[in-house]
């Protein structure tokens, strides 16, 4: 009998254990937004945002690894994360062909800030990590409710051909803030809408 109760303790207490440490152990994933990482905020403006996305791409790994990709999705609006889906499938969106290359670049030059209204495009140069050099275009929103409310965040992003007269014409029509699809370079795979 005394085995018996014996075994029943030791039974107990492992399963005892096992939910104790569940809480602690059971997610491996970090959260979407971890708080070490920048997070959105009222005080940043547009340029700031694409700078801060831009440099946590750069260094991609730190202070852990994707937490650059961690941060890019921390400033994708709330459409954004509707159409690309959690942080699991984010990921796989930017380790994809279209913007593998951003992901621990080596160098980076931004335009200025276009800015109308509530909306923002910005583009950017990207010397990847083989030498490649790539153009994309960011478009933002200020957001209008919810917790991101007066928040500036990333709508979406997609590759550009290069610097020719379709930038220009961006930069002087400034349609891309409202279009969805204003340069076709190759198949349209954006960040979002």
């Amino acid at each position: 009998m005394r085995n018996f109760a014996k075994h029943i303790l030791n039974s107990l207490l492992i399963i005892m254990l096992i939910v104790l440490a569940n809480p602690l152990y059971g997610s491996t994933e970090s959260l979407p937004e971890d708080p070490m990482l920048p997070q959105p905020n009222a005080a940043l403006q547009p340029g700031d945002v694409v700078q801060i996305v831009i440099n946590a791409l750069a260094s991609n790994d730190y202070p852990f690894p994707d937490a650059g990709i961690e941060t890019t999705f921390n400033f994708a609006s709330p459409s954004n994360k509707t159409q690309t889906g959690p942080l699991k499938n984010f990921t796989k969106i930017l380790k994809g062909p279209t913007f593998k290359q951003m992901i621990n670049h080596r160098d980076s030059t931004l335009s200025e800030v276009i800015l109308e209204e509530n909306r923002a495009l910005r583009l950017v140069q990207i010397i990847s990590a083989d030498n490649e050099t790539l153009y994309f275009a960011f478009r933002l929103r200020l957001q209008q409710q919810g917790r991101y409310a007066g928040m500036w965040l990333t709508d979406s992003v997609w590759p550009l051909d290069g610097p020719n007269d379709d930038i220009l014409d961006l930069v002087v029509d400034k349609s891309a803030l409202y279009q969805d699809n204003v340069i076709n370079s190759g198949p349209k795979l954006v960040w979002s809408i």
